[in-house]
């Protein structure tokens, strides 16, 4: 346990180190074209803060208190469905601050999506808008994180009933996943970092830490984690030819809209694509690395006099098994995330070969493929590894009429 201690103190120390900032270093170091631009932007920002000095925009939250029922409003040729609602703001500055407001709850203009009526005690995100003393309060979304919190508390909490110690485990390793997610991957590509490079970086940091965590450090698990990196790698390289081949640029609706509301930051999208599919991957390919490993490890402490090469066609048979489960596992999850698309794009009278074309759904498809062949790769990395590791042959009987200091020796 020790051992687990230090290893997980050093990674977060390593995490730590990578994050002291260097800008002062950078700004002096700027070449003089960089300089201007950064002015400019700052008396342009300046000028926009001069323009709307009267106008102050906060975001906050809010509780229903009151609901007055729903009202149909005519707009154009559409009709709204708006619900007349009294809230309390429950944080910052308007805290106890009580408005009288509507909220639509049509989500498109043709009415064909409808939010849920809101109820007393539900939670809002609300806009306050103040502008030459005028105040407009806008509901804008039901507060989700507090529930989200809470189911992600339950999760941890059947991990812990179910799994035991080896739960208590699985979620160091899942909170230090997500750190390394988050500290390294996230807010590096925000920073403007490679994508990509980021990507198989935190891959390597979430196998070793992970598994050093559920199996501390020996031969079985250097195994899994060389064969779930080659698995990954494998399905990054896959992803990268085909989203060349298929002129993928990453900008489906959701970066498009989102990127309009950017100012000064820009992401390589095509990258941003290649990353995902190597983090989406790494679940799967983790899973497949350490069943392959666990499970040679099992043969080989029931039959120590096995051979590699028996090893290996054992490790092939076994991840033959594991391929057909976890292929369907990945296909039916990136389904599942385009069911509704591929629905609305079949109501609009497009045949399948249309849909495929769009880039929303080829982006799903293509990802959903490489992390296929990502696993199917990692069982015969991982049985190649663990046969070479342990290729020594090894005799053991079950009595020996040696002794040493009374002793049973078993090994000879």
């Amino acid at each position: 346990m020790k051992k687990k201690s230090i290893v997980v103190l050093i990674l977060l120390l390593i995490i730590i180190t990578t994050n002291v900032n260097v800008k002062a270093t950078e700004n002096s170091d700027a070449p003089p074209n960089e300089i201007q631009i950064e002015e400019n932007i700052n008396q342009e920002n300046q000028e926009q803060q001069i323009i709307a000095r009267d106008i102050v925009t906060i975001e906050t939250v809010g509780r229903v208190i009151e609901t007055n029922g729903v009202k149909e409003v005519e707009s154009g040729e559409f009709t709204d469905r708006l619900q007349d609602i009294t809230i309390e703001i429950i944080k910052g500055d308007y805290i106890g601050e009580e408005y009288h407001t509507t909220y639509n709850l049509s989500y498109d203009i043709e009415g064909k999506i409808q939010a849920y009526e809101l109820e007393v005690g539900d939670k809002v995100t609300v806009e306050i808008v103040e502008e030459n003393g005028n105040t407009t309060v806008t509901v804008q979304d039901v507060a989700r994180s507090n529930y989200i919190i809470w189911m992600f508390i339950v999760f941890l909490l059947s991990i812990i009933v179910v799994g035991g110690k080896s739960g208590v485990k699985a979620i160091i390793g899942l909170l230090l996943t997500i750190l390394f997610i988050y500290i390294i991957l996230i807010r590096k590509v925000f920073e403007g970092q490679n994508a990509i490079g980021l990507a198989i970086g935190t891959a390597m940091l979430v196998i070793i830490s992970t598994f050093i965590v559920i199996g501390g450090i020996n031969k079985k698990i250097f195994t899994a984690a060389i064969g779930t990196l080659g698995g990954v790698i494998t399905a990054g390289g896959i992803a990268f030819i085909f989203n060349h081949l298929a002129k993928m640029t990453g900008a489906c609706e959701d970066a498009i809209q989102l990127s309009v509301n950017m100012t000064n930051i820009s992401f390589n999208f095509r990258d941003l694509l290649l990353a995902g599919i190597i983090v989406s991957s790494l679940g799967a390919c983790m899973d497949v690395g350490m069943s392959i490993a666990s499970s040679l490890d099992e043969i080989k402490m029931k039959k120590p006099d096995i051979t590699w090469l028996e090893l290996l066609k054992s490790g092939m048979n076994i991840g033959r098994d594991v391929i057909g489960t976890m292929t369907n596992t990945l296909i039916l999850a990136y389904v599942g995330n385009s069911i509704t698309l591929i629905l609305l794009f079949m109501a609009c009278n497009m045949n399948l070969i249309d849909i495929f074309n769009k880039e929303t759904i080829a982006e799903q498809i293509i990802s959903a493929l490489a992390g296929s062949m990502g696993v199917v790769y990692t069982v015969p990395i991982t049985s190649f590894v663990y046969a070479i590791l342990n290729k020594d042959k090894t005799v053991y009987k079950k009595e020996s009429e040696n002794r040493i200091n009374g002793k049973r020796s078993l090994k000879i």
